[in-house]
């Protein structure tokens, strides 16, 4: 209270009282002034016996309340039932500590509606970088959009590829088809020159057929001389029988020793087999127990400490699966190769070499036979190769007279109406040929060329679309979503912290109202905590003290709950308003006290008893 209030209030109060004791002494005065005066005077006033001690310097005491100065009525802000009370009344607690919580189901509920609220926003946050696109800031969905932008092009440019490939195999089908005309004109015109030139090329052919005469009759000499000159050369066949049975048999030697070391590379390669099962089987494990950790963190909500703008690693739960489906694959890889070579050896490799073993086996068989003939005598099958020849000549120097004998009747009917069935052909050729140019000639396929338009103007649309950035009214319902999301999130947070009781200060448990499984409301005092060192007394002072006493006016103060202990008192303030109960007047007054050190003010101190010393 300011100093100059405080004196006004008490000069107040020393008006009020002299009024007070004034008002029955005029009354006492008025009579005797109205006495006249031969009335006597009464007997004189008998002095009233005193104290020795004058009232002032004698204390007096002042009942009151203890007041603290700081307290607090906490209560739950949402309703339910109560879990668990962690505080009795004359508990001290901490700033911060869970004084009580409610119902464990319901803070299970909300911890999961909690998790499922994060999950919604990522997800939510997911698709609104999709919508975003090329302006997302996340670099993935950014570089995604990128490609997708890239991929558009290609197929813009696949498209307009399309049409100028369709029009450049217009103009080379029009070419062929030009082309193939003028080869059919050309054909024609050799099969009908062949059918006119027949008779005159039938004089040629009697010449060529003379030709071939003599020269059967060359070939059947030359296979004559062979036969007789086949004698000599028997002794170099021996040696070159010799020479291919030695590189036979070294051949035979090595597909025989890769036949033994069949068996032993099978019982390495099934090691080898086992060895890469085993690693793979590790790297799978490892890979599994990553993921399953992580998800694990996922479920249990070790994510709810995330800061505003954080938000669940996608990336990383993406690269743990992928690193588990990989090492997965390669353990089914290696099961079924080993699976395959504990079946035994591949029966085709097997058969291979045992094929190629026995077939140089027959080949060094063959040879060895031919040896033993050749050392015999001349290969007969050979000399009756060289005079098989010479019936063969004979035989062609016999078609080659009976052609020119042929020849020498005259032209060949048949010959003639082949070449003019052979013209005809060509006739029938000329007009598919001009049939399909005429097709050409006619023009473009006007309804695969719109096709092919459409085509070019869809894909120039999808890669106009995307490089034009995200729809405005995609993004605006994406990013609304995503704010409604993030409201329902915070508003499950809120209701899961008030779902626990915190002291806001440091203090002591004053009143405890509920135990678990009590039904609470929303905003009814559960809990009152109090700060235990900042205290004081507000009594009241009758009229006939109060002007005993002032700002600053020591005392001491007793509390039924420590009887042992006396507080020091000092009035700090006097308020100026009277009350009246029971026909007596007092004004209300604050003291201030001071609290020693290892001494605890009890939650109910009871009586409070404070002694003034004027």
């Amino acid at each position: 209270m300011h100093p100059n209030r405080i004196v006004d209030a008490s000069s107040s109060r020393r008006l009020f009282i002299v009024s007070l004791i004034l008002i029955p002494a005029l009354a006492l005065l008025v009579p005797a002034c109205g006495r006249s005066s031969d009335e006597a005077p009464g007997p004189p006033p008998r002095a009233e016996s005193r104290p020795s001690v004058a009232p002032e310097a004698r204390g007096f005491e002042v009942p009151g309340q203890l007041i603290f100065a700081k307290s607090a009525d906490l209560a739950f802000e949402i309703s339910g039932e109560v879990g668990e009370v962690h505080v009795a009344v004359g508990d001290v607690v901490r700033s911060g500590d869970v004084l009580a919580t409610v119902d464990s189901e319901t803070i299970r509920d909300l911890r999961f509606a909690e998790s499922q609220g994060l999950y919604q926003i990522d997800k939510l946050q997911d698709d609104l970088d999709r919508v975003l696109g090329l302006e997302s800031p996340d670099a993935l969905i950014r570089a995604q959009a990128e490609g997708d932008l890239a991929k558009a092009e290609l197929r813009l440019q696949s498209a307009q590829d399309k049409l100028e490939d369709y029009l450049l195999q217009y103009d080379v089908d029009l070419g062929s088809a030009r082309k193939a005309v003028a080869d059919a004109k050309f054909m024609l015109d050799q099969a009908e020159d062949a059918v006119s030139d027949f008779a005159d090329m039938h004089g040629e052919s009697f010449a060529a057929a003379l030709a071939r005469r003599s020269t059967a009759r060359t070939t059947l000499n030359d296979a004559r001389d062979a036969v007789t000159d086949f004698l000599p050369l028997h002794d170099e066949a021996v040696a070159r029988l010799e020479s291919r049975i030695a590189n036979v048999e070294t051949l035979l030697d090595n597909a025989l020793d890769d036949l033994r070391d069949f068996d032993v590379d099978h019982e390495q390669q099934i090691a080898s087999a086992r060895v890469q099962l085993a690693a793979a089987e590790s790297r799978l494990e490892t890979a599994q127990d990553a993921f399953d950790e992580f998800h694990v963190m996922v479920i249990d909500g070790r994510f709810h400490s995330l800061q505003d703008g954080q938000t669940f690693d996608v990336v990383r739960f993406e690269a743990l699966q992928a690193a588990v489906d990989s090492a997965k694959r390669d353990v089914g890889h290696w099961e079924t190769e080993l699976s395959d070579l504990e079946a035994g050896p591949k029966e085709v490799d097997r058969t291979g070499a045992q094929a190629t073993v026995a077939r140089l086996q027959s080949e060094l068989g063959r040879l060895n036979r031919q040896l033993r003939d050749e050392l015999v005598g001349p290969d007969q099958t050979e000399l009756d190769r060289l005079e098989a020849n010479v019936l063969v000549a004979q035989e062609s120097l016999d078609r080659a007279e009976r052609d020119l004998a042929e020849l020498e009747q005259g032209i060949d009917q048949l010959k003639l109406a082949s070449l003019e069935a052979g013209a005809q052909s060509a006739r029938l050729s000329l007009e598919a040929a001009e049939s399909k140019l005429a097709r050409l000639e006619e023009g473009i396929d006007q309804a695969v060329l719109a096709d092919l338009n459409q085509q070019i103007v869809t894909a120039r649309e999808a890669r106009d679309e995307l490089a034009a950035g995200p729809d405005a009214a995609a993004v605006a319902l994406a990013r609304a979503n995503l704010a409604n999301a993030k409201l329902d999130h915070n508003e499950i947070a809120e209701d899961l912290e008030r779902s626990y009781l915190s002291a806001p200060f440091a203090g002591l448990v004053r009143l405890v109202t509920v135990k678990p499984e009590d039904v609470i409301t929303v905003d009814a005092r559960v809990i009152q905590l109090v700060d235990p060192t900042d205290v004081s007394v507000r009594g009241l002072v009758e009229a006939n003290n109060v002007e005993r006493i002032e700002v600053g006016t020591t005392g001491s103060v007793t509390l039924a709950a420590l009887p042992d202990v006396e507080l020091d008192a000092q009035v700090i303030e006097i308020s100026p308003n009277a009350k009246t109960e029971r026909g007596v007047i007092s004004f209300p007054v604050e003291f201030a006290i001071v609290i020693p050190s290892g001494v605890t003010i009890p939650p109910n101190p009871g009586l409070v008893t404070t002694t003034v010393r004027p």
